[in-house]
């Protein structure tokens, strides 16, 4: 029809990897679809990740559970959409530090087994054989979660994004949007008026502002963010799974011949670089000895899309807003939940059951917890 390119069934805002997964997989589906990014697809938190994809969350089943979900899109990516993402085993190492965290995190551990995540229950020295960096005499034992992965996130963007266009669906980069009409369906742009039947809301840390044009509160907002490197430690590759200690967020994996380094630390309080500089300074020495006084460097600064219940947002507007569909907010795990959160938001769109208990990712559930 003459005038499509202004209309649509679906308009997404945001390209990083839950938008062109959503626009891939609602493509796939027949959908007629517009995807609009305002810089370049997958430049903001997409590229800002540990380039690790894991599929256990140690207090969180149910963001286990889409990882989960996802990791079968990861093995035949390359067949179904011709990209390689580089998968390669890194396993996850999750360290537990007292016996109350012990008692808590084992007392979890058949619920995500139960959702398809592969676990064992390790003691200090095996932990210490998976990763001879750490320390035994400072751990209660570990959990050993196999699948755990290197990936490469721009490649998945760029798989997702070229295979959604060879389905049809036209993505715009370089398009800021600049007002939502949700009871109308149009949508002002930087390239010019859009109408969509539907239309969802992927713009990670700027999920809320984008919200906020459409007069719909969603409770995204930018949160800063950092990885660090230590000084090179070996004279050869240093290969350590994915090691992570849930009380204090601390994260280290082997990169090059240096240690990559990050910590989980969610809050809206301002000067958190320095905070957060200052704690992983601090951290790393109490669980890995050998790297007292290594100076550590600044890998990536950034911004992290982030929610009060540190969990995304997955769902449909109500009311006034019921056009409006929302993925965001994954706080650092949108690479492991992009497959899932694309057929999800697939699935809502066409009235289907998407299999997957959303409570946990609704705006109700959010208005329950309040942000630090």
């Amino acid at each position: 029809m003459p005038d499509r390119k202004n209309k649509t069934e679906l308009l997404i805002i945001g390209g990083g990897v839950i938008g062109v997964s959503i626009a891939y997989h609602c493509a796939e589906a027949g959908i007629d679809v517009v995807l609009l990014e305002k810089d370049q697809f997958g430049t903001a938190t997409t590229s800002q990740t540990a380039r690790a994809f894991r599929t256990y969350f140690p207090k969180k089943v149910h963001d286990s559970e889409l990882a989960v979900r996802s990791l079968p899109e990861f093995r035949s990516f390359a067949g179904k959409t011709g990209t390689d993402i580089g998968l390669a085993d890194l396993g996850l190492l999750t360290c537990l530090t007292s016996p109350e965290q012990a008692a808590e995190i084992e007392a979890l551990l058949p619920a995500h087994r139960d959702v398809g995540v592969k676990l064992d229950l390790l003691t200090p020295a095996q932990a210490h054989e998976y990763n001879p960096w750490l320390d035994p005499a400072t751990i209660e034992g570990a959990v050993w979660s196999p699948e755990c992965y290197r990936v490469k996130p721009e490649m998945l963007v760029k798989g997702y994004a070229d295979a959604a266009r060879k389905l049809g669906a036209r993505l715009l980069n370089e398009t800021t949007v600049t007002g939502l009409n949700a009871r109308t369906g149009e949508v002002t742009t930087t390239a010019g008026d859009f109408t969509a039947d539907a239309i969802v809301i992927a713009a990670g840390p700027w999920s809320g502002d984008v919200a906020e044009l459409a007069g719909m509160e969603l409770p995204v907002w930018g949160q800063f963010a950092e990885l660090l490197h230590t000084d090179p430690l070996a004279d050869h590759e240093i290969d350590t799974p994915f090691t992570f200690h849930p009380v204090s967020g601390l994260k280290t994996m082997g990169m090059g011949k240096s240690f990559l380094v990050g910590l989980e630390r969610i809050s809206k309080q301002e000067g958190m670089r320095d905070i957060w500089f200052k704690a992983a300074v601090e951290e790393l020495p109490k669980w890995y000895p050998n790297l007292d006084d290594i100076e550590l460097h600044s890998a990536w600064t950034g911004t992290l899309d982030v929610t009060p219940t540190k969990s995304a947002l997955i769902g449909r507007g109500e009311g006034e807003h019921e056009r409006i569909l929302f993925a965001g907010g994954f706080t650092g795990h949108g690479l492991a939940h992009a497959p899932t959160a694309g057929r999800i938001v697939r699935d809502l769109h066409r009235g289907d059951d998407p299999g997957v208990d959303l409570t946990p990712f609704s705006l109700a559930t959010s208005s329950e917890h309040t942000p630090a």
